[in-house]
């Protein structure tokens, strides 16, 4: 198993999030009705841009069969669980790949003078950009959106751009509101976990170090969450609730996936569906 994220660094685009933080269970929020594209992205697989009720049930006999570990032809909740998993360890590892590869653009930022190193004063004046960032968050609001936007990445970093990004990182003691000693608080608490050599400045490695630790910790969380949620799904499919899901049972949730993406009811989920409202999540 790899090593798993927890939050991100502490930069101008993706702020720290102090160790406690990290350890709080990942935010359980039901995911958007699926997109075509994002449908079409994980079922359409000879990438033709449509696929039919057919080639999708297929698609689901076959990822019955793979869930199937021991071969007797009905699917437990420990290798429901599994299958999910090992999906979704894919995913935060790509999507760990892409937030370690930002890494050197954040740094660089940080460095104002550019000699490769990211001083106290340095990171001091970013965090003064960010509580005036806060400020008129405060005194604006946030703009409301009918449907929020889906992410195809799992970690879901909080940022300073948003109040919720902003409550997540810095609201240390929970009530909803960050006030300046709070953040100097988690500041400085910051700095102090990416600088561990106490040397007053951090180099690239002291900073991406940092971040890989953070965003561990966060993968942790996020899979730890979706397990515990893969189970409760394993519960409400198992209608018999003898602990075999059958495949029956297994496409129940899956005839409501592709009905929610075949809006126009044709049969064919492809670009002449209108997106779908947004609904709870099937699998």
């Amino acid at each position: 198993m790899y090593k798993f994220l927890s939050a991100a660094p502490l930069l101008l685009v993706i702020p720290f999030v102090s160790h406690a933080q990290a350890q709080r269970p990942a935010a359980s929020t039901p995911a958007p009705a699926p997109t075509v594209a994002a449908f079409l992205e994980q079922f359409d697989d000879a990438g033709t841009g449509s696929v039919a009720w057919d080639r999708f049930v297929a698609f689901r006999q076959q990822r019955y069969a793979q869930t199937d570990e021991n071969g007797d032809g009905v699917v437990n909740e420990d290798e429901y669980v599994n299958e999910y998993l090992a999906r979704l360890d894919a995913r935060l590892e790509k999507a760990r790949a892409g937030h370690v590869a930002q890494t050197r653009t954040r740094f660089d930022a940080l460095d104002a003078d550019k000699d490769g190193q990211v001083s106290r004063a340095e990171f001091d004046a970013v965090g003064e950009r960010t509580w005036t960032g806060y400020q008129k968050l405060l005194a604006e609001g946030e703009p409301r959106r009918a449907t929020p936007p889906r992410s195809s990445d799992p970690l879901r970093m909080p940022t300073s751009h948003s109040l919720a990004g902003m409550l997540e990182i810095y609201d240390r003691d929970g009530d909803g509101r960050i006030d300046r000693a709070e953040f100097e608080q988690v500041r400085k608490e910051m700095f102090a976990a990416a600088d561990r050599a106490s040397k007053g400045r951090l180099d690239f490695a002291d900073y991406l170090g940092e971040f890989e630790d953070r965003l561990d910790r966060r993968a942790a969380s996020v899979r730890e969450a979706a397990a515990q949620q893969a189970r409760v799904r394993f519960k409400a499919l198992d209608t018999d609730r003898d602990g075999r899901m059958t495949f029956a049972e297994y496409q129940v949730s899956g005839k409501r996936l592709f009905d929610r993406a075949d809006s126009n009811g044709d049969g064919v989920v492809d670009a002449r569906d209108p997106e779908p409202a947004p609904a709870a999540p099937a699998r």
